[in-house]
């Protein structure tokens, strides 16, 4: 776990923060998830991975098309190991923590399209994740020869269309997909999307403790974004935490003195002042 906001036993998410681009995702994740399982040994689950790319390395030719290596990950994946998506349960926090998505081979959208393009990535085949409204997939190749697969689906095979009609499934609207939302995301939307998947997760429940590294790495990981700011302050009070309330309060009316809620949020400021107060 992360000691304080430096991210120090964090080396990869760091990377993400500094501007790299070709950080590892996975090893990322499994910094996330050493923040709620701080003896998680991630070496383990490295090699776990790795040695599902094996399995589906030793099965395809040395000049095995993209789909035939995609059909040989969807194998191992969905036949063999029998990942599926968690329908039942879909906001359990687990399924977003990679370690319990490999130990239990349940997950949502987004931890097993990481999980894919980890398999993909550790056997040659370029891949990306696909930002998609309301769901998540994973695409190769690029224009008319793109490629989607959705993990959730057990690795289903999906053209633009078929993107468009999983949209509307999930999200019961009539969505038409502009080229931005079929392309390629970045690691860091990727690494976001995860974390405030967590974060919901945990607000629901009302387990503040558990949201506030999530929402720590979601602070630095947008810059400071005002709402962020404004979020973690409220969870630090709820976790009497109140100095640190105090910081990203203050962050949030300076930023958006004329917001809707300002009023209450300098309220929430000055309980959070009066409890360090008290504490001296």
């Amino acid at each position: 776990m992360a000691k304080d906001q430096g991210f120090e036993d964090s080396p990869e998410f760091r990377c993400l923060l500094a501007g790299d681009s070709q950080v590892d995702l996975t090893k990322i994740g499994l910094e996330i998830a050493m923040d709620a399982y701080p003896d998680l040994n991630p070496e383990a689950w490295l090699e776990q991975i790795s040695n599902l790319a094996d399995r589906v390395r030793d099965r395809c030719a040395p000049q095995a098309k993209p789909r035939q290596i995609l059909g040989q990950i969807n194998w191992v994946l969905f036949v063999e190991e029998q990942f599926k998506g968690n329908s039942d349960d879909y906001y359990d926090p687990r399924n977003s923590y990679l370690n319990d998505v490999l130990e239990r081979k349940l997950g949502i959208p987004l931890s097993l399209s990481m999980l894919y393009l980890a398999v993909a990535q550790r056997v040659g085949l370029e891949m990306a994740g696909v930002n998609l409204p309301g769901h998540f997939v994973v695409r190769t190749g690029w224009g008319n020869t793109a490629l989607f697969v959705d993990p959730f689906h057990e690795g289903e095979f999906l053209d633009r269309t078929g993107c468009m009609r999983r949209v509307e499934e999930v999200t019961g609207e009539e969505i038409e997909l502009d080229e931005e939302q079929l392309s390629p995301c970045s690691p860091i939307l990727m690494v976001a999307r995860m974390l405030r998947n967590l974060k919901a997760v945990y607000l629901n429940e009302g387990d503040f403790n558990a949201s506030l590294p999530v929402m720590r790495r979601l602070v630095a990981l947008t810059g400071g974004e005002p709402l962020e700011r404004r979020d973690l302050g409220v969870a630090c009070l709820h976790s009497q935490r109140a100095g640190e309330a105090i910081d990203h309060l203050q962050a949030y009316l300076q930023a958006a003195p004329t917001a809707e809620d300002a009023r209450d949020i300098a309220t929430l400021l000055r309980a959070a002042k009066r409890d360090v107060a008290a504490w001296n």
